[in-house]
């Protein structure tokens, strides 16, 4: 790797990596980190009947779509994760860093 020239990641290497994600049998790919450059794959999507479930621009939420007990509002598919009833403004202008946060162990 020493030859290796740095260089900012592409929507083609992001597209690249969500289809060997596909193929590797990832259900919940999101390659949101050019927004705007990644059509479809910026947004969470139903793995059953692929509806938009949280829609997205870079890592802002815009929209958020799951029954009140975490299931696609079209086909019902129950959706791995924490879920709240509505959207209450899950929101992150950036992704968490831990280096920016401050953690504690409590014992």
């Amino acid at each position: 790797m020493q030859n290796d020239v740095a260089r900012d990641t592409t929507a083609d290497d992001l597209l690249g990596a969500v289809e060997i994600g596909r193929q590797s049998g990832l259900r919940y790919i999101y390659a949101g980190n050019l927004p705007g450059q990644i059509g479809q794959w910026e947004d969470t999507r139903c793995p059953h009947c692929n509806e938009t479930l949280i829609e997205r621009y870079g890592y802002l939420i815009k929209h958020y779509r799951l029954t009140p007990d975490g299931h696609c509002p079209k086909c019902a598919t129950a959706i791995p994760g924490r879920w709240s009833a509505s959207f209450e403004g899950q929101i992150t202008s950036r992704p968490f860093s831990p280096r920016s946060a401050r953690l504690l162990t409590i014992r």
